[in-house]
């Protein structure tokens, strides 16, 4: 199925429509717990931003103080609207590169720091890309990874309602364009096959308070409450630091490092 974005043709409306996802709750929550796992000092660091779309993650490594940032992304209309938001936000003029993900056009260990959020969920060979990653990163680089997580409340309930009521047999999430969710578990196990070791997880959305808006065709006031009274029970989850809670949440969010300079053999 076609990205979205291939759907929008001027950079300026693309870079509207991209910054606009972020005023969302959700988005706006899951780029909080994003940010509070980038180091607070990036300077003097080389950040790679895999799958940059319009900048934000890059924007906030930048703001933090990061040496040079390269954009990377598959199609020329995100990377000319992250340099917009980089330029016209903080003056900077990062480098854009259009590749794949899965053959990165670097050379061993030359970023210290990787953004890739929203990303692996959206490609095939999604250990290529972690090994490509792991590769391009310099020893003892982090890499800060997002993606969905398929033991989440809201996938629990969701997946079988779309599937089996709506007869929405291909549904994949909130993005058609995805090819696969993980767990937990076998993404942390991809992580260390591909040569990184785990150091903070967390996430987002632990109680599906949006799936209470369904109900509106049935009774809006009683939508609406249940919205308010899940919404609620969501925000005060949200603020623990319990690691257990990143196991449940719809966005799965990982602080991963390098293993050594030594490379990996390969994801098998």
């Amino acid at each position: 199925m076609e990205p979205y974005y291939f759907r929008i043709k001027g950079v300026r409306e693309f870079l509207k429509y991209y910054l606009s996802i972020y005023e969302g709750d959700y988005n706006k929550i899951k780029a909080w717990k994003i940010s509070r796992l980038i180091p607070v000092s990036m300077r003097n660091k080389n950040v790679l931003d895999v799958g940059s779309g319009g900048g934000f993650y890059s924007l906030i490594v930048c703001k933090r103080g990061a040496r040079d940032i390269t954009l990377l992304d598959i199609s020329p209309l995100c990377i000319k609207a992250a340099k917009i938001n980089l330029r016209e936000n903080i003056n900077s003029n990062p480098d854009g590169i259009i590749a794949d993900a899965t053959h990165l056009p670097f050379r061993n260990e030359t970023f210290n720091f990787v953004i890739c959020v929203d990303v692996i969920e959206h490609i095939l060979e999604d250990h290529m890309v972690l090994q490509e990653i792991e590769r391009v990163l310099k020893s003892n680089g982090l890499m800060i990874i997002a993606t969905q997580n398929s033991n989440s409340l809201n996938y629990i309930l969701e997946a079988p309602i779309q599937r089996y009521v709506f007869k929405n047999r291909e549904w994949m999430g909130w993005d058609p364009t995805h090819v696969r969710f993980y767990n937990p578990s076998n993404l942390f196990q991809m992580l260390k096959k591909c040569g990184f070791n785990i150091i903070k997880v967390t996430g987002t959305y632990f109680i599906p308070y949006m799936l209470a808006l369904g109900l509106r065709r049935i009774n809006k006031r009683i939508s609406r409450l249940l919205y308010l009274a899940l919404y609620y029970l969501n925000q005060q989850l949200e603020k623990s630091d319990k690691a257990i809670l990143g196991l449940f949440g719809w966005g799965i969010i990982c602080l991963c490092q390098k293993k050594s300079s030594k490379r990996t053999k390969g994801y098998s």
